[in-house]
């Protein structure tokens, strides 16, 4: 399936978007329908999360139903009833559902990992949209096995997943169906504040054995929008930013056991191997968020895939160590906003920054009989600045410093060092402002500077300083975004 859109970028921006006071900026549901809201509850006693709506609140609150199927029927009512309801307090949002099922035996509930790729079992998810941009927000999603999913939401229809916000949901089974409970503090939630505020809102229920989703808010499957296809969550009153300041120190010992080659003076057999160091996270305003970090670490980062590369272009690996992830859909949607398909470019996505070669292993090589040199390169400390206002602009900011490498060589019994990776400081710069839901304009840049004096070798191999400029921006020529 494919769909045809007009992309424009470049010089020719600006100039388009002075017909924009000139077009009707109204916002229909493609269904044809009125846009569907309903209307949150506050909370006067403590919400139990244990999968069961018996709180009062829950009997309070008048639920979301009139589900439609996307597939396999588009168009027509559900097979199975859905209510969904929503309650708050001071400090978080809950969403209780109700899933009826006519043969609750035959539901699927086969748990999984966190974030699987596809969960085989029946499922409900919650999309958010906390600044009622149209353009941004979560996902929340919990298996009738309690396995949980999320993601940030971006350019309207991209999802990134290696996002994990620290939410929880139970889940209970019955002769009628099954319900949830999700509990999402506000402080995982990033919006202005405002004593009458509106959410964006939708929700999806997927029965496996039918291989039926149902939406409350009907997404067509020809749709080009996701984010702009919400209802309208109401009556979050009184509700406040949550402030957070987050503080993980860390230590780590390890101990290699490598069997040595005959004669290796560096490798005895066995070695111990110690770290330590800080991250931070820092809620500056509702809206902007400081990540830092002192020599971080990475150690519970999966493992990228064993890749033979025999090219001679670099291996592209996705990021995810999580003082990067954090806030990456600002640096990684340059040239990507409006339209999400891009049937007949060479190349989807310019990509002016590749955060995994901050931390690299290093640059040069060293030579000898014996060599030892590090396999990656150490980040001394790095700070992120990241968000986006109320006004619509998204700004993204990174300062990173990584340190002098060296390798150990052993010639015939000479010992030598050799510089393999220059200390480097690397800056990321991002800025765009959406204009109306219908268009954005921005730019980027990026700076790379090394330390070279000290190496020739590495002079010949690498340069002292490197800049990259670019602007991006789209233009959407019809009120639905298609």
């Amino acid at each position: 399936m494919s769909t045809s859109r007009l992309r424009v970028a470049g010089p020719a921006v600006p100039g388009l978007l002075l017909l924009l006071p000139a077009m009707a900026w109204a916002q229909t549901a493609p269904s044809g329908r009125p846009v569907p809201s309903v209307r949150a509850v506050r909370s006067a006693a403590p919400i139990v999360l244990d999968g069961r709506l018996d709180e009062p609140a829950w009997r309070e609150a008048s639920p979301a139903t009139g589900f439609t199927q996307s597939d396999p029927k588009e168009g027509q009512a559900a097979t199975e009833r859905t209510e969904v309801r929503v309650v708050y307090d001071d400090e978080a949002l809950y969403v209780g559902a109700r899933m009826f099922d006519a043969e609750a035996s035959k539901i699927r509930r086969r748990l999984s990992r966190r974030d699987a790729s596809s969960f085989d079992a029946d499922y409900i998810i919650v999309y958010l949209d906390p600044h009622h941009d149209h353009l941004t927000g979560a996902r929340f999603q919990v298996t009738a096995a309690g396995s949980l999913g999320d993601a940030a939401v971006y350019n309207d229809t991209a999802e990134d997943d290696s996002w994990d916000g620290v939410w929880d949901a139970k889940v209970a089974m019955d002769r009628d169906g099954w319900t949830a409970e999700m509990r999402i503090p506000f402080s995982q939630l990033r919006f202005t504040s405002g004593d009458r505020q509106i959410w964006g809102l939708n929700i999806e229920r997927f029965i496996r054995r039918k291989n039926e989703s149902d939406w409350w808010e009907l997404v067509l499957k020809k749709d080009s929008g996701l984010a702009s296809r919400l209802g309208h969550l109401k009556g979050l009153d009184g509700i406040q930013p949550r402030p957070h300041l987050d503080l993980l120190p860390y230590a780590t010992a390890r101990a290699e056991y490598i069997r040595p080659a005959p004669g290796d003076p560096f490798n005895s057999g066995s070695r111990a191997v110690g770290s330590a160091g800080l991250d931070m996270k820092w809620g500056v305003t509702s809206s902007l968020t400081l990540d830092a970090t002192v020599n971080p670490d990475f150690g519970q980062v999966e493992v990228d895939p064993a890749v033979v590369n025999l090219t001679a272009f670099e291996t592209f690996y996705d990021e995810k160590r999580p003082f990067f992830t954090e806030g990456s859909n600002i640096f990684g949607n340059f040239g990507r906003s409006g339209a999400t398909s891009y049937d007949g470019f060479n190349r989807a996505d310019p990509t002016l920054f590749y955060s995994r070669r901050i931390g690299r292993s290093p640059q040069g090589s060293a030579s000898g009989d014996f060599v030892s040199e590090p396999s990656s390169t150490t980040i001394l400390g790095a700070a992120k600045l990241t968000g986006k206002t109320a006004s619509g602009w998204s700004v993204g900011l990174i300062d990173a410093v990584t340190g002098r490498e060296s390798a150990q060589v052993d010639t015939a019994g000479a010992r030598s060092t050799v510089e393999v990776e220059p200390p480097t400081n690397y800056l990321v710069g991002r800025v765009k402002r959406d204009v109306a839901n219908r268009a954005s304009v921005g730019v980027m840049f990026t700076g790379v500077e090394r330390a070279l004096g000290g190496s020739p070798a590495l002079s010949d191999l690498l340069d002292a300083h490197a800049y990259t400029a670019g602007g991006d921006g789209h233009l959407f020529l019809d009120s639905n975004r298609d």
